[in-house]
């Protein structure tokens, strides 16, 4: 029995090492390999939106020239459509750490027109699939469980590229595993991966890296004390932001049944709505298409600096719209940013209704409740709130904290009376460490 045993426990200690320097190595070019994808997202949305319109001599972007921009993405994926895999799964399913390398082409370039031409999405998802790839790549001769422990590390290090703060991976990554949905063996590999591949945001020695995402809401002021007052508006403004968030999603549900049958008209449908949205906010209101269109990443200062109430009801109610359809209609990327960008406008848009309330509190409750009930992680929401808002202090934390459970009661709430909720879909990376 004890001879035995000795060969054993070896051969589980050897997977363990072999899992942990394939983490370290995948953890870096995932992660590099998602920085680049980010840097080119970025490149192709400064030339459509800004460097073109300039050198047609536009100095503002008009709604119209939006318009013809959101067409040229959904040809862009329309095109996608035609190449195998067909663009894979749609956002509503969850994130997809198991897609085939023979889909991952059409995902990335779809990937690639959604957030070039502006559609309201994410960069989260797309990059998670790249990431996958890396790791499929990597371990393409490996055992089949081992090649979905590569596939789910590669996918976790590519995310954390994104979110400025390997912690909210973690997080995210811990809640799956608390689901059942991750074996808990392969948690300290996860968190190896992130650490290898922040590595490559910040850089080493005298290597530079690709830098670091800011993941913060600019301009907030500081909150030091939590008031009562503010506690119950912070409550209410959680609640209002995880209706808004269900609303977006159940509007998601019915497009995406629309699109599952007429999928090329859905993606020129889902233009043609968001192009008339920012008709409506640009004439109506003199609200740009900028703060309407993309993810809201890089919207967020010039919304927590707008003085009028009206202006951010419309912000908030054209970005919803324009989000739903987005997340129905067929383009692909991640449901997060768009999701915490609609927390924050209806966070100002309760400061400026309320005066007294804190912005910043309101903030990280909406953010919070918003993420809460799109996601159904309620950690990975809570630190969503409070590192967006973290330059805040350290009194945000009870409202991201509240607002995250929350928005995750409203939407089990919405879940129980609809056969719509969509989990989360991770492959069982299985025992690894027994596999050998």
């Amino acid at each position: 029995m004890s001879t035995g045993a000795a060969p054993a426990g070896d051969q589980q200690r050897s997977a363990v090492l072999k899992l942990m320097v394939l983490a370290v190595g995948l953890g870096i070019v995932a992660a590099a390999a998602a920085s680049l994808f980010v840097e080119l997202i970025d490149l192709g949305q400064q030339t459509v939106f800004e460097t073109i319109p300039e050198a047609m001599g536009l100095e503002t972007l008009p709604w119209w020239v939006a318009a013809v921009l959101l067409l040229i993405g959904a040809t862009g994926v329309a095109l996608a459509r035609r190449m195998p895999g067909g663009t894979g799964k749609g956002p509503l399913t969850g994130f997809h750490f198991d897609n085939p390398l023979s889909v991952v082409p059409s995902i990335l370039l779809a990937a690639l027109f959604t957030r070039v031409f502006g559609l309201v999405l994410g960069p989260e998802a797309p990059l998670i699939v790249l990431g996958t790839a890396v790791g499929a790549v990597v371990a393409r001769k490996a055992e089949p469980q081992q090649r979905q422990a590569a596939m789910l590390l590669g996918g976790v290090a590519a995310i954390g590229a994104i979110f400025g703060n390997p912690f909210v991976t973690a997080f995210m990554i811990l809640e799956f595993a608390a689901m059942g949905l991750v074996p808990a063996v392969i948690l300290p590999a996860v968190l190896l991966a992130l650490g290898a591949g922040y590595l490559t945001q910040v850089g080493i020695w005298n290597l530079p890296g690709f830098g670091v995402h800011s993941l913060s809401v600019p301009g907030l002021p500081s909150y030091d004390s939590i008031s009562p007052g503010d506690l119950l508006l912070g409550l209410v403004l959680a609640l209002i932001a995880a209706i808004v968030a269900v609303a977006v999603r159940m509007g998601a549900v019915r497009w995406a049944r629309f699109a599952g049958g007429r999928p090329v008209v859905a993606l020129y449908a889902t233009a043609v709505i968001t192009a008339l949205v920012l008709l409506v906010a640009e004439v109506g209101f003199d609200v740009g298409p900028t703060l309407i269109l993309f993810s809201g990443q890089s919207g967020m200062a010039q919304l927590v600096g707008e003085t009028s109430a009206v202006a951010v009801l419309v912000i908030l109610v054209a970005k919803a719209i324009a989000y739903s359809a987005a997340l129905g209609g067929g383009f692909r990327g991640g449901p997060i940013f768009p999701a915490t960008f609609l927390g924050v406008a209806a966070a100002v848009l309760m400061s400026l209704i309320v005066p007294s309330a804190s912005v910043t509190a309101m903030a990280a409750a909406g953010i919070a409740a918003s993420a809460g009930a799109m996601l159904k992680l309620p950690a990975t929401s809570a630190l969503l709130g409070a590192l967006l808002v973290g330059g805040g202090g350290a009194a945000v934390a009870p409202f991201a904290i509240f607002g995250a459970i929350l928005g995750l009661i409203v939407r089990m709430a919405v879940d129980r009376r609809s056969a719509d909720a969509a989990p989360a879909t991770i492959p069982d990376a299985g025992a690894v460490t027994s596999s050998g």
